[in-house]
């Protein structure tokens, strides 16, 4: 008999390192052509921080993407970050990039200043132009901003930002502030148990990122419909001990006895195995944030598997406490339960 269940599960996030400084720097240098140059130390490691942190510069000067380059994560070349872990990549980094920006601008409107004959308070910026905003005839292209600062005012349009994420380290009595800010995520699981198998078939997943601004939303969902894959697996099939020692080559919490060699003996869901998933995120600003972003990293895959086990326990009544939830284990749970004298499942 194949018995259905739903479960839900959310859980919340800190966005930056807790309880320890943690701060991205980053370089801006605005070309005479119009281009920009980003360089931070902030690493690229496939969640799209290269892309997020080249669209805000793009915003900030109102020129298209294409225009903005980035060189990342080469501590040889780069300014400092703490490193790319917690989802504080986009915080923190978006941060750092635009304050830089903001130096790069104020060079660009003394350029523009001397050249249209008025004042770099009244300017700002609008497709790729300095804009007189009491008079908007008078205005200049970027590029020409940039020219005329380099070679007529003799000051490079470059700025360096930084930003240190705030927190107040929690202290022996357990008070303090351990991070700047925190993000949320959300699943919902629809799952067939068949009671005479044990095989769990999800049929559905929904996920939700609350991530402040969704700057780029095709990532986002990306991202989201990767952690949801990746909960899956952990709920349903993966299950490794690898081989790890404490500095006194002994460790109690670590199996010797599975040491794969490749992804054959250690499989993964893939497009094929992926139930039918559902993936959002809530547009909630936060203010602190670069243009109200916050993140959509690490998390959208933690509440995955706890709404998958929900389900499981909604169907049949059972809880797996120990991942993952195998068809071995899940019968032997139902008939235990059956022995207990449990309802029938």
């Amino acid at each position: 008999m194949k018995k259905y269940g739903r479960g839900i599960a959310s859980c919340m996030y800190s966005l930056t390192v807790m309880n320890a400084p943690n701060p991205c720097s980053a370089h801006v240098q605005m070309r005479e052509d119009g281009s920009v140059n980003i360089q931070t130390g902030a690493t690229e490691i496939g969640q799209g921080s290269d892309t997020i942190l080249c669209m805000m510069v793009a915003e900030f000067f109102t020129i298209p993407v294409e225009r903005v380059s980035i060189v990342s994560g080469d501590s040889s070349a780069t300014p400092y970050d703490f490193g790319t872990l917690s989802s504080r990549v986009t915080f923190t980094g978006g941060r750092a990039v635009l304050k830089a920006c903001e130096m790069v601008r104020d060079v660009l409107f003394e350029a523009a200043a001397f050249q249209l004959k008025t004042k770099p308070d009244r300017l700002y910026i609008a497709d790729g132009f300095a804009v007189d905003k009491y008079d908007p005839n008078k205005r200049l292209p970027l590029a020409a901003c940039a020219g005329i600062a380099q070679f007529g005012l003799r000051k490079l349009p470059i700025g360096i930002g930084e930003f240190y994420p705030f927190n107040v380290p929690v202290d022996e009595n357990g008070q303090g502030i351990p991070a700047d800010t925190y993000y949320y995520h959300s699943t919902v699981a629809e799952v067939e148990v068949d009671t005479e198998t044990g095989v769990v078939d999800v049929k559905k997943m929904y996920a939700a990122v609350d991530c402040g601004k969704a700057l780029n939303p095709s990532a986002v969902i990306g991202q989201n419909e990767g952690g949801a894959l990746q909960a899956y697996g952990w709920a349903l099939g993966e299950d490794v001990y690898p081989y790890m020692t404490s500095v006194d080559g002994v460790s109690k919490d670590f199996s010797t006895r599975f040491k794969p060699n490749d992804m054959s003996n250690y499989p993964v869901p893939t497009a094929i195995d992926a139930p039918e998933i559902v993936a959002d995120f809530v547009d909630n600003i936060e203010p602190e944030g670069p243009y109200g972003a916050k993140a959509a990293g690490e998390i959208c895959a933690n509440s995955g598997a706890p709404a998958i086990i929900n389900a499981i326990h909604d169907a049949v009544g059972i809880w797996v406490v120990d991942l993952p939830a195998t068809p071995e284990k899940v019968l032997r749970l139902i008939k235990e339960k059956e022995r207990q004298g449990g309802e029938n499942v």
